[in-house]
């Protein structure tokens, strides 16, 4: 028999966050397109605007998904590795400390601190002949950052959902 432990739903959050993320990865992808072609970097701007929303709405998917894997877990929950344990129910049997979490978790981060690294480089080479180097990287590492952050937090949201009170259908 299942538990059913009553869980905030964080599929809506989690929707949210993907979406913004694919689009900033977007416009990082015309941004770097636009360069190429000796286009203004004032796309750089755009991708700005976009990422405030995006981190917002992670914060918001976060923040639900922690309480939630600290309810599951009955234990405190900070980190992604913690989140991703106390959410797998294939491992509800086994011990918290001898989970495993996704191995895509390290390359996520990685990832996105290599992104914010070139972001960075980007913006120190902006009228140089190497910034289109940078910008390229950046959006490269952007679309493999959002591809693993969309992975992480539709499976972590559905894996919680397992767990979730059924809801009775309505006619």
């Amino acid at each position: 028999m299942d538990t059913y432990i009553d869980l905030k739903d964080v599929r809506l959050t989690g929707y949210v966050s993907t979406g913004l993320i694919a689009l900033v990865a977007a416009e990082s992808v015309w941004g770097t397109i636009n360069d190429w072609q000796g286009g203004s970097s004032s796309w750089s701007f755009l991708a700005i605007v976009l990422v405030v929303p995006a981190a917002v709405a992670c914060i918001l998917w976060f923040r639900a998904a922690t309480h939630n894997a600290e309810a599951i877990a009955l234990r405190g929950v900070r980190t992604m590795p913690q989140v991703w344990k106390a959410s797998d129910p294939a491992q509800r049997d086994v011990p918290f400390d001898q989970r495993v979490a996704s191995p895509l978790i390290k390359p996520w981060q990685y990832t996105f601190l290599a992104m914010v690294l070139s972001d960075v480089l980007e913006s120190l080479m902006l009228d140089t002949p190497v910034y289109v180097v940078f910008s390229t990287l950046s959006t490269v590492f952007a679309l493999v950052a959002a591809g693993f952050a969309g992975f992480l937090i539709f499976r972590i949201s559905t894996m919680q959902q397992r767990f979730a009170v059924p809801q009775r259908k309505r006619h």
